[in-house]
This record gives C-alpha cells, structure tokens and sequence, in this order.
C-alpha cells in the first residue's frame, strides 16, 4: 500500500462521518422554514357581531346557581374562564366566541345583548376593539 492511497481513503472516511451531521443540519433547515410557515400571523378580518355575553365555562347555560345571567358571567370569569359571545337564537345554532380585550366593557355588559367590532383570530376567536349595547329592532320601533 502506497502513502497516496493512505490519503485517499482518510478524505472517504471523513465525509462519510461529516454525513449524519450534515443529513441533520438539513432537517433542521427544513423544520425551521415549516414551523415559520405556521408562526406568521395572517391578516385580520374585520367582523361585527351581536349576541349575549356570557363566559366560557357556562356558555349559553348557568353551571352555578348564580342569580341571573350577569352575576354567572363575572363569577366563572373570577375563576378562570374568559368573555364569551353567545351568537344565536336557537340552543342548536348557538355560537360560541371568545373575546380577548375590553375586558371592563365586557365585565359592565355581561348577560346583556351586545354588538362586538372586533378581528377575527382563527374561527372562534375575536379580538374585541368596540363593544356598545344592542337594541334590538322592535324595542328600537316602540320607542
């Protein structure tokens, strides 16, 4: 065996170790570019809804024995739960959305009907810039 074959066997030896580190190093590439796909923030839709304002723990019905719908609303948010919109008439087609933001209007509003200005983050989710009291059309006509 000559020295010259010697060194050509050291540079086969050297790139086979340098390949799981490589093979590696491209896995991470590709996962950093995926899990970025994932972290950028879409755009905001704006959405205006009407509804009662409940909280998440009881949703459209009363889980605790609170006097009415705005004393369960502010007690299962003091233990926990978040602002919710209850959209809809029928127990079957009621919608639920969590309300992040304006947390004193929704407090001062709770089991009222409402009308929420707000951007929509994901399907059930609204971040809340304006919140006013609704009048329905026929109190809104009586008057």
């Amino acid at each position: 065996m000559r020295v010259e074959d010697a060194g050509e066997r050291g540079r086969g030896n050297t790139l086979l170790k340098m390949m799981p580190i490589m093979i590696t190093l491209a896995m991470t590439i590709m996962g950093v570019a995926m899990a970025a796909d994932y972290a950028i923030i879409p755009p905001l839709s704006g959405v205006t809804l009407t509804g009662m304002v409940r909280d998440t723990l009881c949703g459209a019905d009363h889980g605790i024995r609170a006097p009415g719908d705005p004393e369960c609303a502010r007690a299962c948010v003091v233990l926990g739960a978040q602002y919710a919109l209850m959209v809809g008439k029928l127990k079957v087609g009621k919608r639920m959305f969590i309300l992040h933001g304006h947390e004193a209007d929704l407090e001062r509003f709770a089991g009222t009907e409402v009308r929420v200005k707000g951007r929509a983050l994901g399907r059930d989710v609204i971040i809340v810039d304006q919140v006013n009291r609704s009048y329905s059309e026929g109190a809104a006509g009586s008057k």
